[in-house]
């Protein structure tokens, strides 16, 4: 039987939606900063870099092929595009050798239009559970 959307079911998915968006983009800052500030504490800063992000492209292309699915094969894909991203953010890097690949947003959010959170009618709770207790 599927359940009915309601609007405060549906305020509160987006609600949780864009917490969990926000929390990704600190995490991403915080990575870049101690990655940034591992660097500078080795002696070839962006020898290092480039050590940790091609170790992390290596790791995730060994899940990928440990597991051999096509859902975790794009997975990996769409991960080693966002590792390339987040090393174009953290500092120059050197040319590859492989081809550049097209850039693509991280996520099909981007640009969405959240509605606002504060916009749902006010209601007092006990209120609301005795009206359903009725």
């Amino acid at each position: 039987m599927p359940q009915k959307v309601t609007p405060e079911k549906l305020q509160k998915l987006t609600l949780m939606l864009g917490q969990t968006i926000a929390a990704l983009r600190v995490n991403e800052i915080l990575t870049c900063r101690l990655l940034r500030w591992a660097a500078a504490q080795s002696d070839d800063p962006q020898r290092f870099i480039e050590a940790f992000l091609e170790a992390t492209r290596s790791e995730l292309q060994a899940v990928g092929r440990a597991d051999g699915s096509a859902v975790t094969g794009k997975a990996v894909d769409e991960a080693l595009e966002y590792v390339d991203e987040l090393g174009a953010r953290i500092g120059p890097r050197r040319p590859r050798e492989r081809p550049a690949r097209e850039s693509k947003s991280l996520t099909p959010l981007e640009g969405y239009h959240f509605p606002s959170f504060t916009s749902a009618p006010a209601r007092d709770l006990n209120d609301a559970a005795g009206e359903r207790r009725s």
